[in-house]
Order: C-alpha cells, then structure tokens, then sequence
C-alpha cells in the first residue's frame, strides 16, 4: 500500500510517497480503507516538530495523519462484526497515528458511525475540530439571554460555534481579521 513517510521535521517537502506493509489490525481494533484524511494547523506543528512542551515529538520514521474517514476493511481480534463495512470516521490519537495512509488501523473505542449523506471529507473535518466545539459549547452552557463573541470566527472552530450559539437562542458576535473572512462567517 502507498503512505506518505516522513524521516525527518520541517515543511511538506519533507512528506515521501512510499510503498509500505499494509497494517494489520490488532486486539479491539480495526483496519480502515481511508477515503479522505485530516489536516490541521497542529499536523503541521507535528510534521515541523515546533510542539508545545506538554506534546513530546513524534519518534521518526512516521506516517503522520491523526484524523480519517473511510469504510472498515478488516476486524481485529474482539471486535463486533457490525463494525465490518461500516464508514467510519475516527481519531487516531494524538501523535504520528498513521492517517496520510491507503489503510489506517484504529481502536474501536474511537470509531464513529457516518450517518447516510456524510462524505469522507465532512466527516473527517468535523472529527477533531467539531468534537471540540462540541465540547465547548457543552461546557458553556449558553442560553438565549447569552452575547458570545467568537475570535477567529471564519476558522473552522469559529464557525461551528457561532451556529451552536445560534442554535441555542443566543446572540453571537464573530470577529474576523479582514472583510473577506467576516463574510465567512456570515
């Protein structure tokens, strides 16, 4: 199978296309045929090895890719046979996890079904970033007698949190660093 590789840190030339074995699930885990991969600001930071000090680097060689969609191809030992077949979208953990990859492997304790009409890429975005503004805005617990305002609102995050206070009666104020972001967060 073909996954990106990276031997050493720094910008994307640093990523090599290479044939490798195809990974073989182990116990309470899945393989995954992915369809679409995760990219954020922080698998950037990973792949620069400019991490904060709480998050040690990556060891090299590694496939990097923390997030992925795709259909379960093969079933590790313990898992339900539900999950074969089934299009998935999961988080690999929180390092070098093997996502920029034909096949991934994933601990069933972090699969999610994708509801009918949920492409691989929409459901890969909304893994990471939209199970943290979830998160947020559960601990919050905004109501309609609530002003938020969101900074960054045409980022991913911003945007997602501005429809759940909205969704929640409340009155939501983005900002944005120019016009042209603002009107995306419209």
């Amino acid at each position: 199978m073909r996954a990106i590789r990276q031997y050493e840190f720094g910008g994307p030339e640093v990523l090599r296309l290479e044939e490798v074995p195809e990974p073989t699930p182990g116990p309470g885990q899945v393989r995954i045929r992915v369809e679409a991969a995760g990219i954020h600001r922080l698998d950037t930071s990973i792949r620069a090895g400019d991490l904060p000090p709480t998050m040690p680097r990556p060891e090299l060689p590694m496939t990097p890719g923390r997030e992925v969609a795709g259909v379960v191809d093969e079933l590790g030992e313990g898992v339900d046979e539900a999950w074969r077949g089934a299009k998935v979208v999961a988080h690999l953990g929180p390092g070098s996890s093997g996502g920029y990859a034909e096949l991934a492997v994933a601990d069933e304790t972090q699969l999610y079904r994708r509801p009918d009409g949920l492409e691989s890429a929409e459901a890969v975005a909304a893994i990471g970033t939209g199970r943290t503004s979830a998160a947020v805005l559960e601990a919050a617990q905004i109501g309609p007698d609530d002003v938020v305002v969101v900074t960054s609102a045409a980022g991913g995050m911003g945007a997602i949190l501005l429809q759940g206070i909205r969704n929640a009666g409340a009155r939501a104020v983005g900002l944005a660093g120019s016009d042209a972001k603002l009107e995306i967060a419209r």
